[in-house]
C-alpha cells in the first residue's frame, strides 16, 4: 500500500491545479487518473477563458483567475496560448439589452466593473463580421481564450516537477474509510492511503461519490463542438449572441471554432459519445446567421466533451456532509476551465484547514435538497 498526505482523484485541470498548489505547499499528492492521460472535458472543451456573463456567485472567483492568466508562463512554464482579445456578448433585440444593462447594474453593485455596457456602435466595431440583429451589448476587454490541451499538459507537467506522484490507467474500484483514513483500491490494482481524498471527477464526480454511499447532483451530459478550416483573419474577441446558444471565436491560425452548448447523444456506462446531427444543423445554421462569412466555411471536424452538470450550473466544491476528510470538486457545468487556476489554490488552502481567501459557501453541496 502506498500513502500519501493527499489523493486526489481525476487528473483533469481541476485535480491538477490542486495538485499542484498542495505539493507547492509541501504536501505528498497523489494524483489518479482512470485514463492514460486526462481526455474529457478538460482536453476538449472551448478555452474559454471569461469572466462575462458569469453566475453572480462565481464572480470573486473569476476575476481573482483573471488575473493569474497573464502570468501563466510564471506559474506552469507555458502562456497555455492564452489571448486577451477580450469577450463580447449581444444583445439581439430591446428585451435582451434591458437584460443585460440590469445585469451590468447588478455586477457593478457587487464592486466589480469588468463588464461594460455598449451600444450597436462599437459592437460594429469589435465585430465588423457580425450581421445579425444588434441593440448594444456587453463586454470584457482583457477575456479571451486559450487553449485546453496545452494548458492541461502545462498543469500536469509543472504538478509532477513539484513532486506530484501521478498513476495513470487507476480507476477507481472502491474506497474505504476507517480510522487511518480513506483506502482507494484501483482496477489496475493499486491500492493507495491517505488522510485526505479529493474528488475531482468532473463527470463521473457522482460515481466517486457513490462508492462512499453519498450522492452528488451531477448529470454527465455531452457537449458538442466543431471546428473549420483556417479561413481569412475576420474576428479578435470571442463573441456570444443573447438568448442564442453561439460561442464563436477565430484562433491564431485562422480556424474558427464554434460552440453553443448544443447537446448530443451520450452512452455514459460505455464512456462514448455520438453527435446528434440536427443540433449541428442548428449551430450551423445560427453562425451563418449572425456571421453571412461562414457560409463559405468548410467543417473539418465535430466532437462532443463529456461534462459534469448541476441543477443550478455551478459547480461543487467542499467538504462532504458525511463523510470528514473527503472534498468533493466537480460539476463545473462547462465553466471550469478559466476558473481552474484559482480553485486549485483555495481547495488547497480548504483541505489544509486554513481559510480560503475567497468565499466558497454558494458552492457546498448542502445547497440541494437531500444531498446524501
Amino acid at each position: 500500500m502506498k500513502h500519501a498526505d493527499i489523493i486526489i482523484i481525476g487528473a483533469g485541470l481541476i485535480g491538477t491545479s490542486t495538485a499542484l498548489n498542495l505539493a507547492r505547499a509541501g504536501k505528498k499528492v497523489f494524483l489518479l487518473e482512470k485514463e492514460s492521460s486526462a481526455c474529457h472535458a478538460s482536453a476538449v472543451n472551448a478555452g474559454g477563458v471569461r469572466r462575462l456573463n458569469r453566475h453572480f456567485e462565481e464572480i470573486p472567483i473569476s476575476v481573482a483567475a483573471m488575473e493569474m492568466w497573464p502570468q501563466m508562463s510564471a506559474l506552469v512554464g507555458s502562456d497555455c496560448g492564452f489571448r486577451s482579445h477580450g469577450q463580447v456578448h449581444i444583445a439581439p433585440d430591446e428585451n435582451s439589452m434591458k437584460f443585460l444593462t440590469n445585469r451590468v447594474a447588478g455586477v457593478e453593485s457587487l464592486g466589480f466593473f469588468h463588464e461594460e455596457l455598449v451600444d450597436a456602435t462599437e459592437i460594429k466595431l469589435l465585430v465588423p463580421a457580425y450581421k445579425g440583429k444588434c441593440k448594444g451589448g456587453i463586454v470584457a476587454r482583457s477575456d479571451g481564450f486559450a487553449l485546453p490541451a496545452v494548458t492541461l499538459k502545462a498543469f500536469f507537467k509543472t504538478a509532477c516537477s513539484q513532486g506530484v506522484e501521478a498513476y495513470a490507467n487507476s480507476k477507481v474500484s472502491s474506497i474505504t474509510c476507517g480510522e487511518n483514513g480513506f483506502s482507494v483500491q484501483t482496477e489496475n490494482g493499486g491500492l493507495f492511503e491517505s488522510e485526505i481524498l479529493i474528488n475531482c471527477s468532473g463527470a463521473w464526480g457522482g460515481n466517486i461519490a457513490a462508492l462512499l454511499h453519498e450522492h452528488l447532483p451531477i448529470k454527465p451530459t455531452a457537449l458538442s463542438m466543431m471546428v473549420t478550416a483556417r479561413m481569412p483573419r475576420f474576428l479578435k474577441p470571442v463573441v456570444g449572441v443573447h438568448g442564442r446558444k453561439l460561442s464563436f471565436k477565430q484562433m491564431d491560425n485562422g480556424t474558427v471554432v464554434i460552440g453553443g452548448a448544443h447537446i448530443s447523444f451520450l452512452e455514459m456506462n460505455k464512456e462514448r459519445t455520438t453527435l446528434d446531427f440536427k443540433e449541428m444543423r442548428i449551430s450551423a445554421s445560427t453562425v451563418q446567421e449572425h456571421f453571412p462569412i461562414m457560409k463559405t466555411a468548410s467543417i473539418v471536424r465535430c466532437w462532443a466533451g463529456i461534462e459534469g452538470i448541476t441543477d443550478d450550473d455551478l459547480p461543487i466544491i467542499g467538504e462532504s456532509q458525511k463523510t470528514p476528510g473527503l472534498f468533493h470538486v466537480c460539476g463545473f457545468s462547462a465553466h471550469g476551465f478559466q476558473l481552474s487556476p484559482m480553485i486549485g489554490r483555495l481547495v488547497a488552502s480548504l483541505v489544509q484547514g486554513k481559510k480560503p481567501e475567497l468565499p466558497l459557501d454558494a458552492f457546498s453541496v448542502s445547497r440541494f435538497k437531500n444531498p446524501v
